[in-house]
């Protein structure tokens, strides 16, 4: 596995998320069309994978960090859904222990 923010250069699949986590906070219109029904905005986003597709659905906070969400947007995006500051910490501690594990 790549370890997140050791990467040269993003995976595809990185920056399909992270493309999606930008737009749903930058762009009123994409916000609006994820808020009105996020399973329905995921499952249309053109480039992401089986896995991200299942990490944004279930808001994986963990998982999506380790398929190299940036954790900028991540916690934009957290603060979007109104995840507590905690969850969201506890998430990325969580994927700090997976990367140590390996």
């Amino acid at each position: 596995m790549i370890n997140n923010w050791l990467q040269a250069i993003p995976t595809g699949e990185a920056y399909q998320i992270n493309r999606v986590l930008y737009r749903i906070q930058h762009d009123r219109d994409e916000e609006k069309r994820y808020f009105a029904n996020p399973d329905v905005y995921i499952a249309s986003y053109p480039g992401l994978t089986p896995a991200a597709t299942a990490a944004l659905e279930h808001t994986d906070v963990t998982q999506l960090y380790l398929l190299g969400a940036n954790p900028y947007l991540l916690r934009a995006y957290c603060l979007q859904l109104r995840i507590p500051e905690q969850e969201y910490l506890a998430a990325l501690r969580q994927a700090g222990k997976e990367l140590e594990n390996g």
